[in-house]
């Protein structure tokens, strides 16, 4: 079995092309997503946000969009932060390269301080519970109490969704080569995207109680999934309800939501 490249270097790799695929129906239904449920938390004016995993800093756009004024990201790839730097130069953007599953006190960030943190399919790249472990809590270290929790993960449910098996041209996306892990406590993948040039990678999905249960171990409540809706319709035209009936019933992403306690 071949050897799997560190995550930095296999981000570091598709840095300058990562962006395109939130043009993909499969991705791009989760923006709005995203956008209608942090709204619905709370007003942010003013609030402090962490991403974790923020790669080329479109969720710090988003709450800088939202009226967030402190933006600080966390990435283990240097060329995805050095991306981030050059489409968002004036944007007050605090960013550092760190792997988000370790500790993070050498970056000097205030614990328990920030009113959001985000995470787009950061929880997507533990290899085993101890991983996942490490990333809720540096979660619950850097949330104040009462923060909210809102990222974006690959649906546990559904490895085979088949919205993306046969339907490249349709969804723009496919998982192929799932394998256990040696852990035993998920599957290791590859996704491609059917953009120019095409964007491909490993991502892995840990069981659903897992993830769960260390949210609940390092102090976060109420972690729930929300999926894409009928607001996702607005974000792509000229599709029939056959098509959206199939992205939207075995949707291959979701929302995970939680507070810290």
């Amino acid at each position: 079995m071949a050897s799997v490249p560190p995550k930095g270097q296999i981000y570091d790799s598709v840095a300058s092309d990562y962006d395109i695929i939130w043009s993909v129906p499969a991705v791009k239904i989760l923006f709005p997503m995203l956008d209608a449920n942090l709204r619905r938390l709370r007003p942010w004016d003013g609030a402090s946000a962490l991403d974790l995993a923020c790669g080329t800093g479109i969720g710090l756009r988003e709450m800088k969009k939202l009226g967030a004024t402190k933006l600080v990201g966390v990435d283990i790839s240097r060329e995805m932060l050095e991306v981030a730097k050059q489409t968002s130069p004036n944007d007050g953007f605090e960013l550092h390269h760190a792997d988000c599953s370790q500790p993070l006190d050498h970056l000097g960030l205030q614990q328990g301080s920030f009113d959001i943190i985000i995470a787009m399919w950061l929880l997507n790249y533990p290899e085993d519970r101890a991983q996942m472990a490490g990333m809720w809590q540096n979660i619950a270290t850097y949330l104040r109490p009462d923060g909210k929790f809102v990222g974006i993960i690959q649906n546990q449910d559904t490895v085979h969704p088949s919205s993306m098996q046969g339907k490249w041209d349709a969804y723009g996306a496919r998982e192929t080569n799932v394998q256990p892990l040696p852990s035993g406590d998920g599957v290791r993948m590859h996704v491609e995207f059917n953009t120019e040039p095409k964007v491909e990678f490993d991502t892995l999905v840990l069981r659903k109680e897992i993830l769960e249960e260390e949210a609940r171990k390092a102090g976060l409540a109420d972690v729930h999934y929300v999926r894409p809706g009928e607001e996702a319709k607005g974000e792509i035209e000229g599709k029939d309800e056959a098509w959206w009936g199939e992205l939207l019933e075995e949707y291959p992403n979701q929302l995970v939501i939680a507070t810290k306690a």
